[in-house]
């Protein structure tokens, strides 16, 4: 089940990227990566309902994890899928 969002008018990207930053000590390239994957989303093709990146691989439609199948010969790498419907 996915989170419920709402409007936080008192969130500011600055803060958080510098509170992140300080916090955990990542570099600004793995928390540029991790932002980006929360702003793009992508398209499930067996429920047709967008996500973010950073979510691939959950989906509520599936009680269990799904397996990483790994693809070398097309462009995009690796693709996930679900033990129980394939």
């Amino acid at each position: 089940m996915r989170a419920k969002h709402v409007i936080d008018r008192n969130w500011d990207l600055k803060k958080f990227v510098t509170f992140v930053r300080e916090t955990y000590r990542i570099s600004w390239k793995e928390i540029y990566w991790k932002v980006w994957s929360y702003l793009h989303l992508i398209k499930c093709d067996r429920c047709q309902e967008f996500y973010p990146i950073a979510e691939m691989g959950v989906c509520k439609q599936h009680k269990t994890s799904p397996k990483v199948k790994m693809n070398l010969i097309g462009p995009f790498g690796s693709s996930y899928e679900y033990p129980c419907c394939s």
